[in-house]
């Protein structure tokens, strides 16, 4: 059985753990306020007329201390994904200058010149579009190959590290973070001050995944 006491002043008092101290330093809120208005108005046919309004505002949210920011819990995976809006507005681009500078020629003439004119112009007005399109598509396609994979790594070692998370202990008199000797099996204890909670956090699961 693990001793919860603390490891560098060896007292118990002041040495909780670190969700139940997260959860104290961490409040939501929500509320609406309303609000009252009146003046003078004009009606045609009527004139000078009074008039009311009234309007609420609904506030929802949540605060936390700069502790709670400190050994805040590892966030669950979430894949990310890439913007897209330049490159789709590009693609736009240049479809619509194909629908004005080179359908018109393609319906209207019957001269092959003037359709290989308009081709030529919208070539040369399109082509720096269409190379931008491609080339964003590329990167976007790259970035969210990239964001996969970041996806699929943190999301093997995130269990490990939401376990670390619950087990570590934190006293307030000494302002350290620890994990208990003994606790989760490892046989071992581990200690940071609070500014380095992460890193102890890291350390301690990747002795559970058995990397350290």
């Amino acid at each position: 059985m693990s001793r919860i006491d603390c490891p560098q002043c060896g007292t118990l008092d002041q040495v909780s753990s670190v969700p139940s101290v997260y959860e104290s330093q961490t409040s939501t809120y929500s509320g609406q306020s309303t609000g009252f208005s009146s003046g003078v108005g004009y009606a045609r046919g009527v004139g000078p007329v009074s008039t009311f309004g009234r309007s609420t505002v609904y506030t929802s949210g949540s605060t936390s201390s700069r502790l709670a920011d400190q050994i805040a819990p590892p966030p669950v995976p979430r894949l990310a994904r890439p913007g897209g809006g330049c490159g789709l507005a590009i693609l736009v681009a240049f479809v619509l200058g194909a629908a004005v500078i080179v359908l018109p020629a393609l319906l209207t003439s019957d001269k092959p010149e003037a359709l290989r004119s308009s081709l030529l112009v919208f070539g040369l007005l399109g082509g720096p579009f269409l190379i931008a399109a491609v080339a964003l598509t590329l990167k976007r396609a790259k970035e969210r190959r990239r964001l996969r994979r970041e996806f699929q790594e943190y999301s093997v070692v995130q269990p490990s590290l939401a376990t670390a998370w619950s087990a570590t202990y934190l006293c307030r008199r000494c302002h350290v973070a620890f994990l208990p000797e003994g606790a989760l099996g490892l046989g071992g204890s581990a200690m940071a001050p609070v500014p380095a909670f992460r890193a102890l956090v890291e350390t301690v699961a990747r002795r559970l995944r058995g990397e350290a």
